[in-house]
């Protein structure tokens, strides 16, 4: 998350949805709190593996909007525009399943095939790592499930809804292409029991952010 004094806003990051590039492209307006931010260290320490690296890569990274309005008081958090940006949960899985690949992430020994990581994620109370959440909304919504941010952007729509959070803010910045995850359209990695699959699990994130297999729901 990013939090600004000065142009009084928090950005949640929801994973896999260009949040490492709206936060570099905000970066200049606002800082990451104390209180959430957690340094990397050295990978190695002394020629060998460093302990503290390995609780760094499990340690929190997406802060829940229900932490920050405990953290400040009810007036404070009111008076920020709060905003997030989500992605198709479909998609989402796909670029998810190649970011942990990629990363090495150690649940995923064994898992051999696309259908494997959505049945494990299915069955898995907290899958992912760095306090990334297994639905999208629950990032950015209270426990009876009602948005706490001001507004929710696309990634499928970044650059209008980005320029219009700029706009709202009167902020003039540029989005970079960072962390991204390359791989195919993520319609070809599914068939009938994947589709139906992500539709049961990513229930609620589908009915709150207006998805569908395609696309958002307009």
């Amino acid at each position: 998350m990013l939090i600004s004094y000065s142009h009084c806003f928090i950005f949640f990051h929801v994973p896999k949805s260009a949040g490492l590039s709206i936060k570099e492209a905000l970066k200049p307006y606002s800082n990451e709190p104390q209180r959430f931010k957690i340094d990397r260290p050295p990978q190695t320490k002394g020629n060998k593996p460093n302990p503290m690296y390995d609780i760094w890569k499990a340690s929190l990274l997406h802060v829940k909007a229900t932490d920050v309005r405990e953290e400040l008081s009810i007036n404070e958090f009111n008076n920020f525009y709060k905003f997030a940006f989500v992605r198709n949960p479909w998609d989402w899985q796909v670029s998810m399943y190649h970011f942990l690949k990629q990363m090495q992430y150690k649940p995923l020994d064994g898992i051999d095939s696309f259908e494997h990581y959505l049945n494990w994620v299915a069955q898995t109370k907290h899958p992912f790592p760095k306090g990334a959440t297994k639905l999208q909304k629950d990032i950015l919504t209270d426990e009876n499930g009602k948005l706490l941010v001001d507004f929710v952007g696309r990634y499928e729509t970044l650059e209008k809804d980005f320029t219009h959070v700029c706009h709202f803010l009167n902020i003039n910045a540029m989005l970079p292409n960072l962390n991204a995850t390359v791989h195919q359209d993520y319609r070809s990695y599914y068939n009938n029991y994947t589709r139906s699959l992500v539709e049961s699990f990513c229930k609620l994130d589908i009915e709150l952010f207006g998805y569908s297999f395609d696309g958002a729901i307009s």
